[in-house]
């Protein structure tokens, strides 16, 4: 009788053990969040509302709005495995979107109890071909005015 009940404390310990090993392993969420800026020197830039951000890690993907000031927050529930690798993020709003920026997921588990990244994007309206347009007639109208004379 006594074995069968030692037998039986040892069974239950040995299954508690395990199962407090394996919750141990990915039990904090993830914050991923940042600001969404109007300019590539954030100390000068303005926030930018209402763009719409896209978060990525782990191959999960996540949405947020930026909100009045700018910032956006995503989180990712443990069992999404967003810990300890790169997330990325880009950013919406209207027919601009900013380049996708990177950042590391750093473990904050000892202070706070959750694994944090931070991603700044600067969302940055492209002139490319506003620009390459108007400098081919700038070049055409040159052309004609010194043909001219």
């Amino acid at each position: 009788m006594k074995k069968i009940l030692a037998l039986t404390f040892m069974t239950l310990f040995l299954i508690a053990s395990i199962a407090m090993v394996s919750a141990d392993v990915a039990q904090y969420k993830t914050l991923i969040a940042g600001k969404i800026y109007d300019s590539a020197n954030f100390e000068d830039a303005n926030p930018v509302a209402d763009a719409t951000v896209y978060v990525t890690c782990n191959n999960i993907t996540k949405t947020a709005t930026s909100k009045i000031d700018g910032t956006y927050s995503v989180e990712y529930a443990p069992e999404e495995g967003c810990y300890d690798i790169e997330a990325s993020a880009y950013a919406t709003l209207g027919d601009v979107t900013s380049d996708t920026m990177t950042a590391d997921v750093q473990d904050y588990t000892e202070n706070f109890d959750l694994y944090l990244g931070v991603i700044n994007i600067a969302l940055i309206p492209e002139f490319g071909v506003f620009v390459g347009a108007l400098t081919l007639m700038g070049a055409v109208g040159v052309f004609f005015l010194i043909r001219r004379k």
